[in-house]
């Protein structure tokens, strides 16, 4: 009882020496949080000298934060911001004239990293014997594992160096642990699916090659909110791509239809209306249909016949 009354009289009669300590003691915590999260971070070792023989790691680490990325990458570090980038680590590697890149991209989640991943990787083309997705060639390799994305360069192309690639691949993915696995693909429809035609979104950075159905940021998808996109079959010779964005609420998803519905681009003619659903014509005379379903839109694009209201 004597310590309260004692501790309340430093209250009202030293304030200022009072939110002193306190201060400290938030700054403490905060600088140990920090410290915890650095040690995170850092879990992750990168492969040393002789992952194969003869190759050496260079004694310079780069490592980018956030918008430094930008220093990096020229042209393409909003991609990557839009699907959460936290931090870039690249380390080189030598044999002789021959020299490895390795860039390790720190991304929020592994949705995020698989995201960046499918923009990537091109027609898939996987190394055997690697322990996470991939794919790559003589030029390049990209990875993906929890919430990371990697890239390993070989600017030469010398195709005796691809099997040195893969051991570094191997060095580094065996220090990364596993995840859960990414669900958003398992919202698209199975029957008629285009394999490898699969990609999560998360802004116009990546919507945008698919199809541009308006300026900026349309969907007010915001990079936090996941759409997916993929290529169906429709018959022996054609296709049409199918995408789905699932909202929190029926009552955004609602809001996102009607502003979709009334900042569409200018090339794009409605045909055709309801309360839940429109059907538009393109540029090329081919058709889409927006439908809103619950708490998900819907939408079909390159569609050669116009679908029926």
């Amino acid at each position: 009882m004597f310590r309260l009354r004692f501790r309340l009289r430093k209250e009202l009669f030293f304030p200022a020496l009072f939110n002193l300590k306190t201060m400290k003691k938030i700054i403490g915590f905060i600088l140990m949080f920090l410290g915890i999260v650095s040690q995170l971070y850092s879990q992750i070792e990168l492969p040393k000298s002789n992952f194969s023989p003869g190759w050496h790691r260079a004694e310079k680490t780069l490592t980018f934060q956030k918008q430094a990325l930008f220093n990096y990458i020229n042209g393409g570090a909003e991609l990557f911001h839009e699907f959460g980038f936290e931090k870039l680590i690249v380390q080189n590697y030598q044999k002789l004239s021959a020299e490895l890149v390795l860039e390790i991209y720190q991304l929020e989640s592994p949705a995020a990293a698989l995201g960046i991943y499918l923009m990537k990787r091109g027609k898939e083309t996987p190394f055997k014997n690697i322990p996470a997705r991939n794919s790559g060639n003589r030029f390049q390799s990209t990875f993906v594992k929890n919430n990371y994305f990697i890239q390993i360069n070989n600017f030469s192309g010398e195709e005796k160096i691809v099997p040195d690639m893969a051991k570094l691949a191997n060095a580094l993915l065996t220090n990364i642990p596993e995840s859960d696995s990414v669900k958003l693909l398992q919202l698209l429809p199975e029957q008629n699916l285009i394999k490898g035609s699969e990609i999560l979104f998360r802004g116009p950075y990546a919507l945008d090659p698919v199809f541009t159905f308006g300026d900026g940021d349309i969907f007010q998808l915001g990079g936090k909110i996941f759409g997916m996109a993929g290529d169906y079959k429709l018959g022996e010779k054609s296709s049409y791509t199918l995408l789905l964005i699932p909202y929190p609420t029926q009552i955004m998803a609602r809001r996102i239809f009607n502003h979709l519905l009334n900042n569409l681009d200018p090339y794009l003619q409605i045909v055709a209306k309801a309360k839940s659903r429109f059907v538009f014509r393109d540029y090329q005379n081919k058709y889409g249909i927006v439908l809103l379903r619950d708490n998900v839109i819907k939408i079909k694009i390159h569609l050669n016949q116009q679908p029926e209201n």
